[in-house]
């Protein structure tokens, strides 16, 4: 099967949505796939290979197009370098079709417009959705017109089918994967922190994530004044982009904002760590409702307790079981949840052994396979 993974991104990039993309194409061309990566060409502080930049054992074919860059600084400069983009995919796939080539067209919303294309090329066009969607011309004309749909939540499906009318079968769920092998620990807690050169003797709670205001982080920084006897360590920003994102002029002496990290740092992090913090805030619909950080998946190979925000969201992926649960924006809650998981050591080491079986479901060859057998399914199939 040729597959041609079209993504309107900057790749290699430190965010989030670019490690899936890594682990997505890998796990594609793991099974079988004839998989090309099609993406603009940008300007990138990150001048390594994306093998490299992501620690892929698997080779992937990408594809960088001129396009007209107009900026991405606000939605209109945005929209424009989507459209330029559009059409620089456009023709450049077309032209394949032209020679007689056959292909899935594939593609993950990163965009608002990029997207609205596809459908003319004559392939099959399958896309990934990782949010809800307004109601409006563009996605009702695309999307009777793709095979099939892949979301990350039965919440966004059932959003999906409510507002656009789509049949359910042409939507799957799965959520986002985890690469066993790279986060299972390999070191003790004491030789990951002689590594990264953190205390050996006080408690750690660590949260991994870019500085967004979507995620609530004011409680983070509220638990960390409210239990001063644990050190509190976010990576994935620094402290004046947290303090400038939730308006505040000063930081707990014990919490660490240790910067953005290489990603194959990332694991020692986890090892490092005596409790993991996924976040979520009823402040936001995305957050609350839709989000599928794979975070929540790395916490879960990394042996680690888990404190994680009870959202529908996040329950959609874990429960009881594998994660102590704290009151979404309570930070009386989260001090306690914190609490609860470095002091209870036998209730810790159930959830993480539970977390650690749960998470196997979730590989990144899993998803894949099931995607395939899904495309396989709908890629004959009537539109609409």
């Amino acid at each position: 099967m040729k597959i041609y993974y079209v993504a309107n991104a900057r790749i290699p990039t430190e965010r989030a949505h670019g490690i899936q993309l890594a682990k997505m194409c890998e796990a594609l061309v793991k099974q079988g796939v004839d998989l090309e990566l099609v993406v603009p060409r940008r300007k990138n502080v990150f001048s390594r290979p994306m093998q490299e930049f992501y620690g892929l054992k698997t080779p992937i074919k990408v594809k960088k197009l001129f396009f007209l860059n107009f900026g991405f600084s606000n939605p209109f400069s945005y929209n424009l370098s989507s459209f330029s983009f559009a059409f620089s995919y456009f023709f450049y796939l077309f032209s394949k079709r032209l020679k007689g080539e056959k292909a899935i067209f594939y593609s993950i919303d990163l965009d608002e417009v990029s997207y609205f294309i596809a459908p003319i090329l004559g392939w099959p066009v399958f896309y990934e959705m990782h949010d809800t969607k307004r109601k409006r011309f563009l996605y009702s004309y695309f999307f009777k017109r793709v095979k099939g749909i892949i979301t990350i939540s039965d919440l966004i499906k059932e959003d999906l089918i409510k507002k656009f009318g789509i049949p359910k079968e042409k939507i799957l769920v799965f959520p986002n994967g985890i690469d066993l092998d790279f986060f299972a620990p390999a070191k003790s807690r004491q030789e990951c922190r002689r590594i990264l050169r953190l205390s050996q003797n006080r408690p750690m709670a660590l949260y991994c994530g870019k500085i967004y205001d979507w995620k609530g982080l004011e409680i983070l920084v509220g638990a960390a004044a409210k239990k001063s006897e644990c050190d509190f360590c976010l990576i994935g920003g620094s402290g004046e982009e947290l303090q400038k994102s939730i308006g505040i002029e000063k930081i707990p002496a014990n919490m660490v904002c240790a910067g953005q990290r290489d990603y194959k740092e990332v694991s020692l992090w986890y090892g490092a760590a005596d409790v993991l913090l996924v976040l979520g805030t009823k402040q936001n619909p995305y957050s609350y409702y839709y989000t599928s950080p794979m975070k929540i998946f790395e916490y879960m190979a990394a042996n680690r307790p888990i404190v994680a925000s009870a959202t529908p969201a996040l329950k959609q992926i874990v429960s009881r079981e594998e994660v102590f649960f704290y009151e979404p924006d309570d930070v009386a809650s989260l001090a306690e949840a914190v609490g609860l998981a470095l002091n209870s050591s036998e209730t810790a080491c159930q959830k993480i052994r539970k977390a650690s079986e749960k998470v196997k479901r979730f590989e990144w060859s899993r998803r894949a396979e099931n995607i395939l057998n899904f495309i396989e399914s709908n890629q004959n199939g009537s539109n609409g």
